[in-house]
């Protein structure tokens, strides 16, 4: 098996920091795993970005609404 296609899992992980105003922040930060046969595998990356990105951008959305 050549270094390429390595088993194993891809982990990423993302965090926003918002402005509150008047001196106050928010912190959200989100992370996620997956195992996979191909840890270059760009596709499985580009998914488990996007699918943390949006857990981030459904979560400011619904505090937005607070």
């Amino acid at each position: 098996m050549s270094d390429n296609h390595k088993e194993g899992k891809i982990w990423v992980s993302l965090g926003i920091t918002k402005n509150l105003g008047n001196y106050e922040s928010l912190r959200l930060d989100a992370g996620a795993e997956v195992r996979t046969d191909v840890v270059d595998n760009d596709i499985v990356w580009a998914q488990l970005w996007q699918k943390v990105d949006e857990q981030i951008e459904a979560k400011l959305s619904e505090l937005d609404k607070e």
